[in-house]
């Protein structure tokens, strides 16, 4: 039983996994699929904005750029270069332009000949550049050759951040010279930085920082030196960390960085991903206790029907060996006939010869006929017994007509002994006018029997048992009834259940009511049991009229 209980377990484990693997696995299979969709979308979403924000600024930054270029042109094509050279008429331009919201932009003007002489100057370096000669500077001959020129950020004997944007006149007889301020120009980054780890820098062709890092970062990594080639349009990059997007401005003279960190990024994506994981974690939970409920009642009802097969079994075999029973008591009771026959033959040869004899003649003959007499007696009642017993043999498992009352007294007869040794008192009310009934009457006497059994043991010494039958238009019924203690309710729930009784141990193997249940609904009855109002139990038997 022991063994029997553990692969009950074992296969109770085996079903609940079972169902909790092929019911979970797919939940698991759409939550990371739709974890991993969310997240590509997060991703392009990132990529998304970090590409307008870089396009936006880029528009931003050249848009400044070229109001500078616009406005030194309007000098040149507003002015001549004698109006020019006068210094007042450029302190007023220069005051001019550095009014209202673009005032600082421009640090200072310039106004140089063509042979790289200074012609006039307003700013606050008046000192450090006068006499200055620009004829062998690379960038005044590149302005003289292209007529516009744009340099990179740098420091200069300024001593801060500058670039300068240079024209000249369309006969090149004069360069007009700004100097911008960087920090207006760095201030155009300031809202490309996405989220708190990101960064938004310029390059120029060779990786020099054009403006500060926002990140205060000074070197380049591998990703952002290979973004350095030149490239057309907006072009992504990425690593473990950061999105990167780049692109060209300024005529392909700077290059425009936009770093972002993607952890910053992916914040809806995180909460999403905590949501999935906390339903997969309950719809688990929830998983595991309706397998374990499922494979528990699935091992209890297979465990029920072994139950149920073990009791069928056992019934078969006390079948079997109530035929084996029968089959014996044929033999025994046509070995005992054959001399108690001859026995009542000689007796009733010696009554007739007593009978012969004189009785002045023979001593104690009234003692020979008394003992003939006995001798005769006993031999009817044995043959008695053993007619019985050649009856019981023939109804194994068989079905005839049957009278219930011959069969309830028949029944009694192997019982007699016992009810007469504890002085129990055996009340028979019949219905003396029943008809026949054709079943199988071994079967209704083991029932019969089963039940006149367990009330002999309810009732113990001087107690009573009834038993009743009657009949309806469709059934007839047998009542036992004792007047024992009763039967407990909790008791009641279970007492038509295998192996259950309430016998001390060794005396019951809780199978008796079990049978007689089995029995009545294979005869196409029913058994009821109830507690009598005067104390004790009534068992009814109903076997329906066919």
């Amino acid at each position: 039983m022991r063994e029997k209980y553990k692969d009950y377990i074992r296969l109770r484990r085996l079903l609940s996994t079972g169902f909790f693997v092929s019911g979970i696995i797919p939940i698991i299979i759409i939550a990371l699929g739709s974890i991993y969709n969310f997240k590509q979308l997060s991703i392009n979403n990132i990529e998304v904005t970090a590409r307008q924000v870089a396009e936006h600024r880029n528009d931003a930054i050249n848009t400044f750029l070229q109001s500078q270029v616009n406005f030194l042109t309007t000098l040149i094509n507003l002015y001549q270069l004698d109006q020019l050279q006068q210094k007042e008429n450029l302190e007023k331009l220069f005051l001019a332009v550095n009014r209202g919201d673009k005032a600082g932009d421009i640090v200072d003007l310039q106004l140089i000949g063509t042979s790289g002489r200074q012609m006039a100057y307003v700013g606050p370096y008046q000192d450090k550049i006068a006499g200055k000669d620009y004829q062998d500077s690379p960038w005044f001959k590149e302005v003289l050759a292209r007529g516009t020129y744009v340099s990179d950020v740098f420091s200069g004997f300024r001593d801060y951040p500058h670039f300068v944007i240079a024209l000249t006149d369309p006969r090149k007889t004069f360069v007009l010279r700004a100097t911008i301020n960087s920090g207006i120009f760095n201030s155009l980054l300031h809202s490309a930085q996405i989220g708190a780890g990101g960064d938004a820098f310029i390059l120029n062709s060779n990786g020099e920082f054009q403006t500060p890092s926002l990140q205060k970062t000074t070197r380049l990594n591998e990703v952002e030196i290979g973004m350095l080639r030149h490239h057309a349009g907006t072009e992504l990059a990425d690593d473990d960390e950061y999105l990167y997007v780049s692109k060209w401005l300024n005529g392909n003279m700077w290059l425009l960085v936009v770093k972002t960190k993607i952890t910053d990024s992916l914040t809806n994506y995180f909460k999403y991903r905590d949501r999935i994981t906390f339903s997969v974690l309950a719809t688990a939970a929830l998983f595991l206790v309706i397998s374990s409920g499922i494979s528990r009642f699935i091992v209890e009802r297979i465990r029920q029907a072994d139950r149920e097969q073990t009791a069928l079994d056992q019934q078969m075999a006390h079948i079997e060996k109530m035929a084996n029973i029968g089959r014996l008591a044929a033999g025994i009771a046509h070995e005992i006939n054959n001399p108690l026959q001859l026995i009542q033959m000689q007796a009733g040869w010696i009554d007739e010869l007593l009978q012969e004899e004189n009785p002045g003649q023979v001593a104690n003959l009234e003692e020979y006929r008394k003992s003939v007499g006995k001798i005769r007696q006993h031999v009817n009642r044995a043959g008695t017994i053993t007619h019985r017993l050649l009856g019981f043999s023939r109804k194994i498992s068989a079905e005839y007509d049957v009278q219930i009352n011959e069969l309830i007294r028949e029944t009694i007869s192997f019982l007699e002994s016992e009810a007469h040794k504890n002085n129990i008192t055996l009340n028979l009310q019949f219905d003396e006018e029943l008809p026949m009934l054709r079943t199988d009457g071994a079967q209704v006497q083991q029932a019969l029997l089963n039940l006149i059994e367990n009330a002999l043991d309810a009732v113990g010494p001087e107690g009573v048992i009834d038993i009743v039958t009657s009949r309806s238009a469709k059934e007839i019924s047998v009542q036992i009834a004792d007047n024992g203690p009763g039967i407990d309710r909790d008791v009641m729930e279970k007492i038509w259940e295998p192996f259950f009784t309430t016998k001390e141990a060794g005396k019951g193997t809780g199978l008796g009511l079990s049978i007689c249940s089995d029995i009545a609904h294979r005869l196409g009855g029913t058994i009821t049991v109830e507690n009598r109002p005067q104390g004790g139990a009534a068992f009814t038997l109903k076997l329906p009229l066919r």
